[in-house]
């Protein structure tokens, strides 16, 4: 209850990534726990997003795999927003190898989520991320999808630079694309 209030708030979100930041993990389990049982919805708050990527950050590694499992479970409902980008961000930046690629596969599954992505302020760098991190056919069919919205990635200013990186990188998909 009343951690999940603060967090949401301007100042409480601000105590509480300070002690984040300064407290041994094991000193803030308790407050740990009441983000976790309630991160879906933190993660789609201003302010309450901003505090997971500190335990992200500066948590413990079974933190980390919470905030992972969460964050893959529940992209659809944290892309709607222009700041969910961030904290997928930050969740891959700090995640273990096996979950940064887990969230990468869940992104890369759905084109309304890449795109939203691709198109926020706060989102067109975990896109990127997300590109970077897939390999192989996973990769390819990610780029493939998105090249069929490049378009509309050009339209967007954010949107823009994944177009670049569509049309530097992936140069072959996307003339694949645009041919057909």
């Amino acid at each position: 209850g009343s951690v999940v209030r603060a967090a949401k708030h301007r100042f409480g979100s601000r105590i509480l990534r300070h002690l984040l930041k300064v407290c041994p993990p094991h000193q803030f389990s308790k407050i740990a726990a009441s983000l976790l049982e309630q991160a879906e919805k933190l993660a789609c708050h201003s302010f309450g997003n901003l505090v997971l990527q500190c335990l992200m950050k500066f948590g413990t590694e079974r933190h980390r795999y919470q905030l992972a499992r969460c964050v893959e479970q529940s992209l659809t409902s944290i892309c709607r927003l222009g700041f969910g980008g961030a904290i997928i961000e930050t969740t891959m930046t700090h995640a273990a190898s096996e979950d940064k690629l887990w969230i990468a596969r869940a992104c890369a599954q759905d084109a309304k989520v890449m795109l939203a992505l691709c198109k926020t302020r706060l989102g067109h760098t975990c896109a990127l991320l997300v590109l970077e991190t897939l390999q192989g056919h996973e990769r390819q069919h990610a780029c493939v999808k998105l090249a069929e919205h490049l378009e509309s990635l050009r339209a967007s200013s954010n949107g823009i630079l994944v177009a670049d990186f569509l049309e530097t990188e992936c140069d072959v998909l996307c003339s694949e694309v645009r041919g057909h």
